[in-house]
């Protein structure tokens, strides 16, 4: 009991399916904490902010994603942006440079 002596391979390769797919759809790239720092006081937004980001996706190579969410924190040079992640259906949290950012 709780081997699969008929299909002994097929967990493995669906696993290895479902970790090929989650690497397809990429993961969002923040900057560093000191990138952030780097870039000026933070100052918090009393009131989220709507904006239109560009967010670098690692998937096995970043390449940029223009994303729809809010700025909810920036530095003169850096903003903190919140966005729904359609593929995940969760929150994503990402600081990116001030200049790939606009408002909506």
């Amino acid at each position: 009991m709780g081997s699969n002596r008929r299909y002994p391979d097929a967990a493995d390769e669906r696993a290895d399916e479902i970790r090929l797919e989650q690497a397809k759809r990429g993961n969002p790239v923040s900057l560093t904490t000191a990138e952030v720092r780097r870039t000026g006081p933070r100052a918090e937004a009393p009131n989220s902010v709507p904006v239109i980001a560009s967010v670098r996706y690692r998937v096995v190579y970043e390449e940029p994603r223009t994303v729809e969410g809010e700025a909810l924190a920036w530095t003169h040079g850096a903003v903190l942006v919140k966005y729904p992640d359609p593929t995940t259906r969760q929150d994503r949290f990402v600081w990116v440079y001030a200049n790939a950012v606009k408002r909506r």
